[in-house]
């Protein structure tokens, strides 16, 4: 009997995962057909490997699975930045360069948390607003580097893309849960 009981309880796991990986995989090639900018491998392999993405059974549940990972993702990126700013591992003349960075980090993270809220709500047009607004509030940083009197590469360009790659997934999911 209890081998039965397992044997169940197996297959009905790993049906789950095989529903979530399937969905993650249309989801994404979706996405990815309607939105340019979406990288296809990048999407699959991002949500793959997002614990809360493989349980998603719909693609609202995606949305918020993707935006609560792109919100992590950005958080542990500004507690590192911070960490190495503290252990003065960036050039002295970029001290108020860095700090507003760590700003924009930190208003990225809030600004995903004021998404999941207005996702909550269904409000599709106004959730589109705030996830470009934290994409742009990335761009912020590295427009600070370049705007210098003499002008550099911002070292936080491939994690900035990185993170704006992440919020794009659930922007170009809202799209498609908005045109239902």
């Amino acid at each position: 009997m209890k081998f039965l009981l397992y044997l169940v309880t197996c297959f009905l796991l790993l049906n789950v995962f095989a529903t979530a990986k399937s969905l993650i995989q249309d989801s994404c090639k979706k996405a990815a057909a309607r939105n340019r900018k979406l990288k296809l491998d990048f999407c699959l392999k991002s949500l793959e490997g997002c614990p809360q993405c493989k349980t998603a059974k719909n693609l609202g549940e995606l949305v918020m699975a993707s935006m609560k990972n792109a919100k992590t993702k950005t958080k542990r990126v500004h507690a590192q930045m911070k960490k190495d700013f503290n252990a003065k591992k960036y050039p002295k003349d970029n001290d108020m360069l860095v700090m507003e960075c760590l700003s924009d980090y930190s208003g990225t993270a809030q600004i995903l948390d004021l998404a999941m809220e207005t996702f909550e709500d269904h409000d599709y047009k106004d959730l589109i607003v705030r996830m470009n607004y934290a994409m742009e509030s990335l761009d912020a940083c590295d427009e600070g580097f370049k705007e210098r009197s003499t002008p550099q590469i911002s070292p936080f360009i491939k994690t900035n893309e990185f993170l704006t790659h992440l919020i794009q997934i659930p922007l170009a999911f809202t799209e498609m849960l908005k045109r239902k």
